[in-house]
């Protein structure tokens, strides 16, 4: 009889023992889960966080073109309404004093924009560069591309019945005279390299001869 009794007892805490550690396991499965969503929900807030920080961000009052190093102008400044900015895959946030510079700046780098963006002309508030409306007009920029950009209708129409020279216009004409400029400095640059070699090869010819004659 005692003999059945520990069997019995034996087999009820073995019983409990596994019972237990599967309880251990599932709680530890729980927990891992837990933590996991918990990792994703921080990943997820910090991801919106710079987003945020991005599409809000501003320049200061020394901040200065990427691609041409010239002032960028604050919101609160004349010009600023022409003020653009990037950021890049890494993070980082770029800031430009006119678009051209913007897109002449991937142009040079070859390193497309994440996110790209530029003010609406009224409000001064950041919008998509690729979803702004835009007038190509007379208003002088700081690079002279002359361009303003709208966040709607409204808002350009509020525009446009103050300046009635300004036309509508896309991403790929500001584009395409972004290019056109950033070629010409380019072909400049060339040509200012060949004849700066050029005198500095007369002045070693000169040089030698001078070193000959005497």
């Amino acid at each position: 009889m005692k003999k059945w009794m520990y069997v019995i007892s034996a087999a009820a805490a073995l019983s409990l023992a596994a019972c237990s550690g599967g309880e251990k396991a599932e709680e530890a499965e729980k927990a891992t889960a837990k933590k996991a969503q918990t990792e994703t929900a921080q990943a997820d807030q910090t991801a919106k966080g710079q987003e945020h920080k991005h599409e809000n961000g501003e320049p200061h009052d020394q901040t200065t073109c990427a691609f041409c190093e010239m002032k960028v102008y604050t919101m609160d400044e004349e010009m600023g309404q022409f003020t653009a900015k990037a950021t890049s895959e890494d993070g980082k946030t770029l800031f430009f004093d006119d678009v051209g510079c913007m897109l002449n700046y991937e142009r040079k780098t070859e390193k497309p924009a994440k996110e790209r963006f530029v003010r609406d002309f009224n409000s001064l508030e950041w919008i998509p560069f690729e979803q702004a409306k835009i007038q190509k007009t007379d208003v002088k920029t700081p690079m002279n591309y002359g361009y303003a950009f709208f966040k709607d209708e409204a808002s350009e129409q509020e525009f446009t019945k103050a300046h009635t020279e300004a036309k509508p216009a896309s991403v790929e004409d500001i584009d395409a005279i972004a290019k056109e400029r950033y070629m010409k400095k380019m072909n400049m640059s060339d040509e200012k390299m060949d004849h700066d070699g050029q005198d500095h090869g007369h002045e070693e010819s000169e040089q030698g001869e001078h070193g000959h004659s005497s």
